[in-house]
């Protein structure tokens, strides 16, 4: 009985590691991604979101045991940037066409920057459930997480 209670504190431990590490690189990845849609050319700073995107979900993966090579959570990423872009679309339309404007440039930045880091903080908070609940990176479909994603991006936006 003493050896059952012990495994399940140490698993409770390690569940509790995890979210703490992946917090933190969420949060960092979250900032990173706010500074990234600042440059100010359009289709650079979406490149480069999306950069900021893929490598926090490598390295929550990491967290969870799996080394996952770029060019395998590109398409993941993409898939669910994807699925953000159409919902706000009309709303990231100005900002992203205030940026070929001089001065027009600091709402269209900040308008991005906002959309940059909920949505990164959405995509980690999704891979972050998924790990959690026992998924791999091989039996993620975005598909079955696309409410899961508008509901966490919608609470961050």
């Amino acid at each position: 009985m003493a050896l059952d209670s012990t495994a399940s504190s140490l698993e409770t431990n390690l569940t509790e590691s995890r979210k703490v590490t992946t917090n933190k690189l969420i949060n960092s990845a979250t900032a990173w991604a706010a500074a990234a849609t600042l440059i100010p050319i359009n289709g650079l700073d979406l490149a480069a979101l999306a950069a900021v995107e893929a490598n926090l979900v490598i390295n929550i993966s990491a967290v969870y045991g799996e080394k996952l090579p770029r060019y395998a959570v590109t398409g993941a990423v993409s898939t669910l940037l994807g699925t953000l872009l159409p919902m706000y679309g009309a709303q990231l339309a100005v900002p992203i066409l205030l940026k070929w404007i001089p001065f027009g440039n600091l709402v269209g930045a900040t308008t991005m920057a906002g959309f940059g880091a909920a949505a990164t903080y959405a995509i980690g908070k999704v891979f972050e459930s998924h790990y959690e609940k026992g998924g791999t990176f091989a039996n993620f479909n975005p598909a079955n997480v696309t409410s899961e994603l508008k509901t966490e991006f919608a609470a961050n936006k």
